[in-house]
């Protein structure tokens, strides 16, 4: 009985953590020497030159990074929708 009205609130928490561990960025920073151990927002960080920053392959990355968040939220979508619709009728 329960479990059926949670389902929103698991699919937000289940988006919210990982979204929470797909953008870490200081501490794979702070851990993390060698470049294969990267998340994705750190790699895109890194383009950054100290003259130089090329704009275009900064922004082509952040459009990748930003595709997984896109899948995850398509997959959970319905229960948000749900989770609005039972919150609002009593």
């Amino acid at each position: 009985m329960v479990l059926p009205m949670l389902k929103p609130a698991i699919g937000a928490l289940a988006i919210f953590t990982f979204m929470l561990s797909w953008n870490d960025y200081f501490s794979q920073l702070v851990i993390t020497r060698s470049t294969d151990m990267m998340t994705l927002p750190l790699g895109i960080a890194t383009m950054q030159g100290e003259y130089k920053t090329d704009y275009g392959v900064m922004m082509a990355g952040a459009a990748l990074a930003s595709v997984p968040m896109i899948i995850i939220f398509m997959l959970f979508q319905k229960s948000f929708t749900q989770g609005i619709t039972m919150g609002s009728i009593k």
